[in-house]
């Protein structure tokens, strides 16, 4: 199930990447509150704009957690 989560993320951060050549720029404050109210009154498209605008979250957290295990893996093979 986490691996099926962490591929579709994958896919949609590098998706999204090769789309703008970057991740879409954070959103600012107010921008955030007035999204956060259009999201919680149902509306979808606001809902999707929090989602990609986080992604940099969603990608520094992945990269951490991989560098992670990859030098786990690596002391332990040492």
């Amino acid at each position: 199930m986490i691996a099926a989560v962490w591929l579709m993320l994958s896919g949609l951060m590098y998706a999204l990447q090769l789309q703008t050549g970057s991740f879409p720029k954070p959103l600012t404050k107010e921008e955030e509150t007035q999204y956060l109210a259009l999201s919680a009154q149902g509306d979808i498209d606001a809902r999707n704009i929090l989602i990609e605008r986080n992604l940099r979250l969603v990608a520094y957290i992945r990269n951490h957690w991989t560098n992670q295990r990859l030098l786990k893996i690596c002391c332990q093979q040492a």
